[in-house]
């Protein structure tokens, strides 16, 4: 049985281990990949912890099966220039490859979603490079381009989608039956 649940400190090496796999194959061809596993946990990590002075409501999750990591997710208030108000962003989404297709990205995001739903938060907001396969599966969930634009020095183009959080929601769970 997969078990969702709130990442520790003890388990950010393996979160930004998958982060880094997932990057470099995304990317393959599209940009350099430049991601340093040391480099990222040591961001990553003080950004879980600079919640609080950022007036901010981090979450960052696992799925787990048999205490084995299967993939993570990291979530946040949205910047006021994405979502002027009740906004999250999903900083990020990463599912070993020989996991997925198990219906486990919908599981992480739909916790995401009902964590900040509780807390009156309405749209979400997705940075995700143009040629990114998963590009696809935040329009099947009704995820709409607000905006693109260049990252890394002009040489990535991001889509940036903006999605009404309970129609993404319920088209979720909806879809998360056919893995029951």
């Amino acid at each position: 049985m997969i078990n969702i649940r709130q990442l520790t400190e003890a388990d950010m090496q393996q979160a930004i281990e998958i982060k880094v796999l997932c990057w470099t194959e995304e990317l393959a061809g599209k940009a350099e990949n430049t991601l340093s596993v040391s480099e990222e946990l040591d961001d990553w990590v003080n950004w879980m912890h600079k919640a609080q002075e950022n007036n901010d409501i981090r979450l960052l999750i696992g799925a787990f099966e048999n205490n084995k990591m299967l993939g993570v997710a990291f979530a946040s208030f949205a910047e006021i220039f994405d979502i002027p108000e009740k906004g999250i962003e999903l900083n990020g989404l990463w599912v070993y490859p020989n996991q997925r297709n198990r219906g486990i990205s919908l599981m992480l995001i739909i916790y995401i979603l009902n964590f900040y739903l509780e807390k009156g938060m309405e749209k979400i907001v997705v940075y995700n490079h143009h040629y990114a396969p998963s590009n696809q599966f935040y329009r099947k969930f009704d995820a709409q381009i607000a905006k693109q634009e260049y990252q890394m020095n002009g040489r990535l183009l991001i889509d940036v989608f903006v999605a009404d959080m309970m129609s993404m929601k319920r088209n979720m769970e909806q879809s998360l039956k056919k893995y029951a």
